[in-house]
């Protein structure tokens, strides 16, 4: 099922509301020379719910999910919901035994993502898979469209990790020009407790970097990222392009410093329009997520839900070490700018 992320829902309450992806906005009426004549960009989300069971074979997948055809995955995501309640000492594990193993776009196919996990804990286990979509064509207006347009897919693979902690930045990354997006990356084996502990942009704000725990020896991972230019193709009178406009939010790229402050499972949310500035980015929505655990042996990240505005992150901490973690997302505006010559 898709969801549409629409600028013309505002409000509280709009977060909740779902529109099918099939469904087109109407064309922007004529304007006068001198007004804006810009588009809208229309973003969704897709998602599946998971069962796993606690023994093997039913305890893993490796399956995809796909945006509708011809629009872009701008990421893939899952969250952990629930695992049965263990009961020592005939069986053990809770929500931070479910192992993301794979997490990545297609290498050919911009509109679809992969996924490979596993259940190692003993009870069944529920989860749910999402990706936010960007649609391939800014919505007819004016007697006319352009495309996106978004790049080929980076990869590297950092060959045998010892076990201990690993950190992995794509370079080259995106040039000025376009947005990075799509941040995936795949381990060689389901190894139990190897697990992703932060995704989050460079400094520049142009490529990615990644953190791992791995929990045994020679495991290899692969992290890959692709580009979504800044500017559409061009069309219309005049063969001009349109901008899109894009922001790390909410509080730029030192993101939003927050606590986990329970032992066990809590969630932390955030909005593309909180803080003083909000106002301005009331149209932008959180196409991409982005977290960083500062102690990842006493903290989990157990996943995400994308929504319109607000990315909700899931953790677990055990009450031990630091209880640090910085939030963010890409926020992208739900209309394009004015006609630009091309």
């Amino acid at each position: 099922m898709a969801t549409r992320f629409r600028s013309a829902l505002v409000g509280a309450a709009a977060a909740a509301l779902i529109m099918p992806a099939v469904a087109v906005l109407a064309g922007a009426a004529p304007a006068s020379a001198s007004s804006p004549r810009p588009h809208e960009v229309a973003m969704y989300k897709v998602e599946r719910h998971v069962d796993l069971g606690g023994e093997y074979p039913d305890n893993w997948i490796d399956t995809t999910l796909s945006c509708n055809g011809g629009d872009y995955v701008l990421e893939g995501m899952w969250r952990v919901d629930h695992v049965d309640q263990a009961q020592p000492p005939d069986s053990f594990g809770d929500e931070r035994n479910v192992t993301m193993a794979g997490s990545y776009g297609d290498v050919s196919d911009v509109s679809k993502w992969h996924f490979r996990m596993t259940n190692f804990a003993d009870g069944d286990a529920q989860i749910k898979l999402f990706l936010t979509c960007i649609r391939g064509q800014v919505d007819p207006a004016f007697g006319h469209a352009h495309n996106l347009v978004i790049s080929a897919q980076k990869s590297v693979t950092q060959s045998s990790m010892p076990a201990g902690s690993a950190t992995v930045a794509m370079s080259p990354g995106c040039d000025v020009s376009a947005l990075p997006v799509a941040p995936g990356f795949s381990f060689s084996s389901h190894a139990q407790g190897s697990r992703i502990y932060r995704s989050w942009p460079s400094t520049d704000l142009r490529s990615w970097q990644w953190a791992f725990q791995v929990n045994v020896a020679n495991l290899d991972v692969t992290t890959t990222l692709r580009c979504l230019d800044f500017a559409t193709t061009q069309g219309g009178a005049g063969s001009h392009v349109h901008k899109l406009f894009s922001a790390f939010r909410p509080v730029g790229s030192a993101g939003d410093h927050q606590y986990l402050d329970v032992s066990g499972m809590q969630e932390r949310r955030i909005n593309c329009d909180d803080g003083a500035d909000g106002k301005y980015f009331s149209d932008y929505k959180a196409m991409v997520g982005a977290f960083w655990i500062d102690d990842y042996t006493h903290a989990w990240f157990l996943g995400m839900d994308p929504r319109p505005k607000q990315r909700s992150y899931k953790f677990w901490w055990d009450g031990s070490g630091s209880n640090n973690v910085w939030l963010g997302a890409q926020c992208i505006r739900a209309r394009t700018g004015k006609q630009v010559a091309s």
